[in-house]
């Protein structure tokens, strides 16, 4: 993370900021209300679009903890790798994924939310974190 530029190093601190208390009002701290939203799973939506759809999905997620792993940048591209836990469908799971966005004056007008969706069906997934498929 030491050569990230100013912006991306301030953008992955505010993104750290937001998953240590999130709520779907904090989204547009860091999303930009006309940004273009791509999630797995759920499709593409407007950042403030993503703004209500995060507020029902955080309170449809029990015990959703997301924790920021690292991140890369390039330009006005940023990635986030991180790490999810929650309740889903009985058990606790944990999976991974990253967030590519692309910066403009220290806001997302753009993002990317990649990860193997899988794991939100019953059934789950054998995945990284849960040993090898044979």
């Amino acid at each position: 993370m030491s050569d990230l530029s100013a912006e991306h190093a301030n953008f992955y601190e505010r993104f750290k900021s937001f998953w240590a208390a999130p709520s779907g009002e904090r989204v547009l701290e860091i999303i930009a209300p006309d940004a273009a939203i791509h999630f797995t799973g759920a499709g593409h939506m407007s950042g403030r679009g993503y703004a209500a759809w995060m507020g029902q999905a955080l309170a449809s997620f029990e015990g959703l903890a997301v924790t920021p792993m690292d991140c890369a940048g390039n330009r006005d591209v940023l990635y986030i790798a991180w790490e999810a836990s929650a309740d889903i469908h009985g058990e606790r799971r944990t999976y991974r994924g990253v967030d590519r966005f692309r910066l403009r004056d220290g806001m997302a007008i753009e993002e990317h939310v990649i990860f193997d969706s899988a794991v939100l069906t019953p059934a789950g997934r054998v995945g990284i974190d849960k040993g090898s498929a044979e």
